[in-house]
């Protein structure tokens, strides 16, 4: 174990599985915020929602989205923060004892970065959630092996629907409906999207996220939900299947073909149930998401991860992975983005209200992949994406080499 500096891992100590299975991850979250978020009462008006409903297009894109992809991008993301949790703190326990004040100042700064987004750039940001989630997973590192198992399952099927019905009887989401989601609060916030000031952005949704997100309980909500997925994250990094992936390929493949197909047809009759098209208790569909949405999410992760292993089709998970080498980069950016596209504000296209579900499933996919091209070039000149850079020098607080050295001629 060696003292004083501790640089950050090279790009050659990564796992590029991780990175790939981020990248794909980071697709769905794109989709699922784009399409969802310019759809809620936030950036549109019930008219507008009436009229794209009678739009098959459109109710096909909100469909789509709530069968493939929501809630099983959000939660392969957080099993994936929590397996990269165990990897990155036990390479720093390797190489220093001062490993745990590391790790909490990298939390830290996550945190920071969050706050920054959530109250200044994107007011649906989830890196604020993560790293309070993260400081927990941190002082529950020491469960053991079954209790981590047992208690990140318990969250991932239980936390949020225990945590709305308390507030729920309590009276706070009735106060936060009030507040933020009634006509009048519904018509301020959509005049202050399309014709209000950066000023009146950073201050109506601040107002939200303060009542509608910290009053709420939903804040805690997200936090178990967020812990639940980074507990059973870090449980499957200890027993060390990452590094037996190519040697267990075959038994992926086998619970890939067995979980994403039952995963997404609970999935379906959760869409199914919440689109009028079929009719089970609440209970009973709340319980058919919850497990559904977790065996789609081992679903694709699996499949994903036979691919990447297998001669012929082994570039396509491949594509992701300069996206997620660059998660927090190009996350930051999806944000952005959209709210450049959603507000009136600067060079924002005001587009609120008008750009439709099927328009907005679009979009997703076209930031994706403009963010995925600039990823793979911005790779190949430095080692790191931008914001990863700053993240990695404000821990260890020295500067890595940032570009790459160039190849030497032969």
């Amino acid at each position: 174990m060696t003292e004083g500096h501790v640089a950050p891992i090279t790009s050659s100590e990564r796992i590029g599985e991780l990175d790939a299975l981020r990248g794909f991850a980071l697709l769905g979250v794109f989709i699922a915020n784009y399409v969802f978020f310019a759809f809620y009462p936030f950036a549109s008006m019930e008219v507008h929602r009436e009229a794209w409903s009678e739009d098959p297009a459109n109710v096909l894109a909100l469909q789509a989205t709530l069968w493939l992809v929501s809630d099983k991008a959000n939660t392969l993301f957080g099993v994936l923060f929590g397996m990269g949790f165990w990897v990155q703190l036990s390479r720093m326990k390797a190489r220093t004892s001062d490993a745990n004040s590391l790790y909490l100042r990298r939390l830290t700064i996550l945190l920071g970065i969050g706050a920054i987004n959530l109250y200044l750039l994107w007011p649906w940001d989830i890196l604020f959630v993560y790293a309070i989630a993260g400081f927990l997973l941190f002082a529950l590192r020491g469960l053991s092996l079954r209790a981590m198992a047992i208690a990140g399952l318990v969250l991932m099927l239980f936390s949020r629907p225990v945590v709305k019905t308390t507030s729920r009887e309590l009276g706070i989401l009735g106060r936060q409906e009030g507040l933020v989601y009634n006509p009048d609060a519904q018509a301020s916030r959509f005049d202050t999207i399309i014709n209000g000031s950066y000023a009146d952005w950073v201050r109506e949704f601040a107002f939200m996220t303060h009542e509608g997100f910290f009053l709420s309980g939903v804040l805690i909500s997200w936090i178990l939900y967020a812990l639940g997925r980074f507990l059973i994250g870090a449980w499957i990094a200890r027993q060390g299947w990452l590094e037996r992936i190519a040697e267990l390929r075959p038994r992926i493949g086998r619970i890939a073909l067995v979980v994403l197909p039952l995963g997404l047809a609970l999935e379906y009759v959760h869409m199914a149930v919440n689109n009028d098209m079929m009719e089970l208790p609440d209970l009973a569909n709340q319980a058919v998401h919850m497990v559904g949405l977790v065996l789609a999410a081992l679903g694709y992760a699996t499949a994903l991860l036979w691919l990447y292993h297998s001669k012929s089709l082994g570039w396509l998970p491949r594509l992701f992975a300069p996206t997620g080498r660059m998660a927090l980069t190009n996350y930051l950016a999806h944000g952005i983005l959209f709210t450049l596209v959603l507000a009136g504000f600067g060079p924002g296209l005001a587009l609120a209200g008008s750009i439709t579900p099927i328009q907005t499933l679009m979009l997703a996919v076209g930031v994706f992949v403009a963010l995925s091209v600039f990823s793979h070039f911005w790779l190949r000149t430095y080692r790191y994406g931008p914001l990863e850079y700053i993240w990695r020098t404000l821990t260890y607080g020295s500067a890595p080499q940032f570009r790459r050295q160039p190849a030497i001629a032969r």
